[in-house]
């Protein structure tokens, strides 16, 4: 089992690491692609990813990675931005859910399946303020939402708890018990 994480430059670095960190705890890869045809992204603080793979151009989505179980997006306003703007990660969140595989968005990145109609009659939750530019769905401003097939989370305060709810849609309670369990001693 493994997920597809985009990262376009400016995207907020510890929710995407801390997101992979917990799926990978949980047995789930994680690859990380750029949509703009980059090798590498640069986070909203500086931090440089080396992405695993890349689409060829950013308005052509390739259907060869239709083959994970999930798409991940993390927020970071100008990361969102990117992600807003490229017609192939709409057209990849959108054949995602289509297929009842599992799309995921924190932080300003709900906003990117709001605009690609992912969110209509659902639950979501996203950072405090983009949620007035999503309509016809409940914003709940929990940690993180899970309606269907679509999760989202809050912020990069809330990373943990995303994290463990994907993993929790992807591999189920006892897997993520565990995970829980491991990174939360006291």
């Amino acid at each position: 089992m493994f997920v597809y994480m985009l990262l376009c430059d400016g995207f907020e670095e510890s929710e995407a690491i801390v997101t992979a960190d917990i799926l990978a705890r949980g047995g789930i890869g994680v690859k990380f692609v750029s949509p703009y045809g980059k090798f590498k992204a640069v986070g909203s603080h500086g931090y440089v990813v080396e992405v695993n793979d890349r689409f060829a151009n950013p308005d052509d989505y390739d259907s060869r990675f239709d083959d994970a179980d999930a798409v991940v997006l993390p927020g970071g306003k100008i990361g969102t931005e990117n992600l807003k703007a490229s017609v192939a990660v709409k057209k990849m969140v959108r054949e995602y859910s289509d297929s009842g595989k599992v799309v995921a968005a924190i932080c300003a990145a709900p906003t990117v399946l709001g605009a690609a109609g992912l969110l209509s009659d659902k639950k979501y939750t996203c950072y405090p303020g983009f949620e007035s530019g999503i309509r016809n769905a409940e914003y709940t401003a929990s940690p993180c939402e899970t309606d269907g097939n679509i999760v989202t989370g809050k912020s990069m305060g809330c990373a943990t708890q995303f994290g463990l709810g994907l993993l929790k849609k992807l591999k189920g309670e006892e897997v993520c018990k565990a995970v829980e369990e491991g990174i939360v001693r006291s």
